[in-house]
């Protein structure tokens, strides 16, 4: 069931001219209005935010949106809401590093041939003559204080950042997570370590697998149940469950221990 935006209406009933029922539909309504319209859509690329998270795990996925697919946004108000704060941090935060001085890039996409991948790297800085990589993010209270506590990324903002670090063939990178209760900060450095080489030489592996499947091979198997949270929240599900069932076995990927 979709999430409202508004969630104070159990307050006592309000008599007037003003019908707040009414007003908090036409928030909901107006976050939705914001939604990417449903569309055939034909991706050329991998795209590292999404990677190791959801669909991005799936190679059926990838082989149908490659070779088009209906996209349908199952987002809800509250989940588009959540997207915009994202981004009016991303540019506040970038505002306030370039103010420092040390902002050499923002927004620098990046691109690979093989296997084909697109992005955009939030942030480059020149820290004392090197180049750094910086992902912003933000989170909740309670995933704020998880990583404050482990001083780790989630697995699929790794990911992501290592994809980048690794086109880029810059060994040093962070985070910037900001507390979406507090604005607090949290800086996790990150290094192309030979754990963190490997982990994104197999990415690329599987990426590569993929990527030659959707070249010259066939329609891979489901990995997952029609009830199974990934299926669920995948933007091709309907078009998925309503086509052939595959003869390709790719497992799905997984970061290796």
């Amino acid at each position: 069931m979709a999430r409202k935006i508004v969630n104070n209406l159990k307050f006592k009933k309000y008599v007037g001219d003003f019908d707040p029922k009414e007003f908090s539909e036409l928030m909901d309504e107006a976050y939705l209005n914001t939604k990417r319209a449903n569309q055939i859509t034909t991706k050329t690329s991998f795209s590292p935010s999404s990677f190791g998270y959801g669909h991005g795990n799936c190679s059926r996925y990838w082989y149908m949106a490659f070779k088009g697919a209906m996209f349908i946004d199952n987002n809800d108000s509250i989940a588009i809401a959540n997207m915009k704060q994202g981004t009016q941090a991303h540019e506040r935060i970038q505002k306030l590093i370039k103010s420092i001085g040390i902002l050499k890039h923002e927004e620098l996409e990046v691109t690979n041939v093989r296997p084909p991948i697109r992005g955009f790297i939030d942030i480059i800085i020149d820290w004392h003559d090197k180049d750094v990589i910086g992902e912003i993010k933000t989170a909740k209270q309670e995933v704020w204080d998880s990583k404050q506590a482990s001083m780790t990324p989630s697995e699929n903002h790794l990911l992501q950042i290592l994809t980048y670090m690794k086109l880029m063939d810059i060994n040093e990178g962070f985070f910037l997570y900001e507390n979406k209760n507090t604005q607090e900060l949290l800086v996790i450095p990150v290094q192309m370590n030979e754990k963190n080489k490997k982990i994104i030489d197999d990415l690329f592996l599987w990426l590569s697998e993929v990527h030659d499947n959707i070249l010259e091979g066939d329609l891979p198997f489901r990995p997952y149940t029609k009830s199974s949270y990934t299926c669920k929240n995948c933007p091709i599900y309907k078009e998925c469950w309503s086509s052939e069932s595959g003869t390709v076995q790719i497992e799905p990927y997984s970061v290796s221990e």
